[in-house]
């Protein structure tokens, strides 16, 4: 709209009479006022469509850092894996997953709050998968020969895995959300989720002679190629421009693009030291080594040409449709192989453990993008972050219809009803997520000094008219890795936590939560803390002398050896702060009220023990109100935006207090149109819009001005 006002100012401006320079200006005047009045510009319309932000890997801290390509810099860092990590990510618009193929654990990352919302082990090394389409998130074991649908915040499964009765070679999605896997035995199978049957449904099963355990797949926006180059085999299904061509056989590992148009897929075989292309209907071979890259790497296709990073000499090779140099190539920095990440319309070139990465942008030229910045914060995904928020605004005052808002617990709950979301569903209510487990009791089973075996118990959760079909356990501690989660049908698991190396094993403590879940995601946690006893390793050799049981005095002191029962430190008087960052919050839910929100809150025995006050606080704008620390429920104020709420402690002396996990709501106040319709949400002026109304101000005086001075000259004699 921008570019549109300033062409009809523009052609205003130029029409040559005397009385153009008045009407321009008050003409411009309006149309600044107008652009004011609209909204905040066209720079916050472009940032309602896309972040333009992408995660890129350092493997050598084990963290994932957000870049910003406009700036080419680094906005985020978090730590999701210990040093020299193998770290695989896959990402959309509003999803970040991370694999970490030497553990095999999978995390995701929530975007809002760049907080771990769920773990899922699997396998390490090459045989696991992360593959997200649209809004399903799919976890593949190629090994195991399966594919898992899986909830996109907890990873917990959703209906039944597909099996393929064999290890699986390749399986990827295309755009339309078809998952296409290839087996070691050469069959092809097209399989669709069906939500009724919270299932795999196999559209086609169709055998490949050639194909097999090294087989790989390249997805298009509809279907896929196969490309079996061990058997010298190229296959084209489901893409309306069907093919099955030959080719020389290549021996070797197959490293297959991504993803890419349907007329042009690369694949590289380093052991060749070749890259296969199937442009159109023709496949070609092309011999790296006259490019000076023996050993080619995972290729990408972008804007028409194929880009192929070369291992071992710092550079990526740029290729034409036809096999030919496309242009110069691009040099990369650091030691390690470079890599292709495409999102956000740009091609990323990331060397883990380099400082800084190339951005080749949709024009095909290249500029520098900083990874690794030490004066950037890192952050702990497990943890609450502590953000430096700036000092809130004051309070937005009470209209007229708002006057109960702040009235802590005495609104009533009744009108909450109505708006529980389906995480914390109402006794009785059908068609929702399950309700809390009960119960939930951490007993300690073992603890040899290397690992503390734990059993988890509680009861059956409420299947609110669905059926539950199994619980998420997560344990969180200092032991190594941090965090253990496990999916089990009943209601026991018994976790092995590893202590190696941490202090874990003498009194550590532990916090587990367990939630339910069904086919329509998982419901509220229910939570638990367990402090660990420690080794029980010395007492019995002490013990061993107990024979001389004649001598009573003797067996005094043994008592005092037998000070390891007082392990019951778990029950001394409650510390003077309660662990921070604690998941109190459960959820915050609408009341009825624009400007409020009921506050659900489980907090653990440490908050719901304390010895001091706590209050509920929204920190973006500074509200609070005071609540038992064993409160399960208060009510808060809330404003246009984001609000950040808390639960915050105060230590007993009054010298200290500590936050817990937070929660965010966002309100959006909205206006009715005409005919009932919704129309743009109001905001409150913004500064960007000071200079729109100013200016429209000015010209307008300008031109009532400019008209005075013409008048006078027109009277005059």
């Amino acid at each position: 709209m921008g570019l549109k006002l300033g062409g009809i100012a523009r052609r205003v401006v130029g029409t040559g009479r005397r009385e153009s320079a008045s009407f321009g200006a008050a003409v411009l005047g309006v149309l600044l006022l107008a652009g004011a009045a609209l909204g905040d510009g066209i720079s916050r319309t472009a940032v309602d469509v896309s972040d333009g932000l992408t995660w890129l890997n350092d493997d050598q801290r084990g963290e994932v850092v957000q870049v910003n390509p406009s700036s080419g810099k680094p906005q985020t860092r978090l730590q999701v894996s210990g040093p020299d990590g193998q770290l695989e990510i896959a990402q959309s618009d509003d999803k970040l997953i991370v694999l970490d193929r030497r553990t095999g654990e999978i995390t995701v990352i929530d975007l809002a709050t760049l907080l771990a919302s769920g773990r899922r082990q699997a396998p390490a090394g090459g045989s696991a998968k992360v593959i997200i389409v649209a809004d399903r998130v799919f976890v593949v074991d190629r090994a195991a020969g399966t594919v898992h649908n899986v909830d996109p915040v907890t990873l917990a499964d959703i209906g039944e895995p597909w099996r393929a009765g064999q290890p699986l070679a390749d399986v990827v999605a295309d755009d339309r959300g078809v998952v296409w896997a290839v087996d070691h035995g050469g069959n092809l199978h097209a399989l669709e989720w069906a939500d009724e049957d919270r299932r795999f449904r196999e559209r086609s099963n169709r055998p490949v002679p050639g194909a097999g355990p090294r087989t790989a797949l390249v997805p298009h926006e509809r279907g896929v190629t196969l490309l079996g180059l061990e058997g010298g085999v190229v296959v084209r299904d489901g893409t309306n421009r069907d093919l099955t061509a030959g080719t020389a056989s290549l021996s070797g590992e197959v490293l297959a693009a991504h993803t890419s148009p349907t007329g042009l897929v690369p694949a590289a075989v380093p052991d060749a030291g070749a890259v296969v292309l199937v442009s159109d209907d023709d496949v070609l071979r092309v011999d790296m080594g006259q490019f000076g890259c023996s050993r080619p790497g995972r290729p990408a296709v972008f804007r028409d040409r194929v880009y192929v990073p070369c291992r071992g000499v710092g550079k990526v090779v740029v290729l034409d449709r036809s096999g030919g140099r496309g242009s110069e190539d691009v040099r990369t920095s650091g030691s390690g192989d470079p890599e292709l990440v495409f999102d956000d319309g740009k091609l990323f070139i990331n060397t883990p453990g380099a400082d800084s990465g190339v951005i080749v942008d949709s024009d095909g030229r290249t500029r520098d993008v900083v990874i690794r910045s030490p004066e950037l914060p890192v952050t702990d995904p497990d943890r609450s972050p502590i953000p430096s928020v700036p000092s809130p605004p004051p309070p937005r005052p009470d209209p007229p219809t708002r006057d109960n808002r702040r009235g802590g617990q005495d609104t009533p709950a009744a009108t909450t009803t109505t708006d529980v979301p389906v995480t914390t569903p109402s006794a009785g209510q059908t068609g929702v997520a399950p309700g809390r487990p009960p119960g939930v009791t951490v007993s300690q089973t073992s603890n040899n000094g290397t690992n503390v075996v734990v059993r988890v118990t509680w009861g059956p959760a409420p299947d609110n008219g669905e059926r539950v079909d199994g619980y998420s356990v997560t344990a969180t501690g200092a032991f190594s890795g941090g965090t253990k989660t496990s999916q089990v049908a009943g209601t026991s698991a018994d976790l092995t936590l590893p202590c190696g190396g941490t202090t874990f094993c003498n009194s550590g403590r532990l916090d587990v939560s367990v939630a339910a879940y069904n086919r329509l995601g998982a419901g509220e946690p229910a939570t638990a803390s367990w402090t660990v006893r420690p080794p029980v390793v010395a007492p019995p050799t002490t013990t061993v002398p107990p024979p001389t049981t004649t001598t009573p005095p003797p067996v005094v002191p043994t008592t005092t050896t037998t000070v390891p029962p007082p392990t019951t430190t778990t029950t001394p008087p409650p510390p003077s702060l309660p662990a921070a960052g604690a998941t109190v919050i459960t959820s915050l839910v609408a009341t009825g009220d624009m400007f409020s929100r009921q506050v659900n809150m489980a907090p653990p025995p440490d908050w719901a023990n304390h010895n001091g006050r706590c209050e509920v606080v929204n920190t973006t704008h500074g509200y609070s109100v005071e609540i038992p620390c064993s409160a399960t429920s208060a009510q808060i104020y809330v404003d246009v935006g984001a609000n950040r709420v808390v639960v915050r402690a105060y230590a007993a002396t009054g010298s200290g207090s500590v936050d817990s996990n937070y929660r965010s709501a966002r309100v959006i106040e909205e206006e009715p149109c005409p005919g009932g319709k919704i129309c743009q949400p109001r905001r409150a002026p913004s500064s960007e819009s000071t200079p729109l109304v100013g200016g429209g101000i000015g010209l307008l005086a300008t031109a009532w001005l400019l008209g005075v001075r013409d008048r006078r000259r027109r009277n005059e004699p």
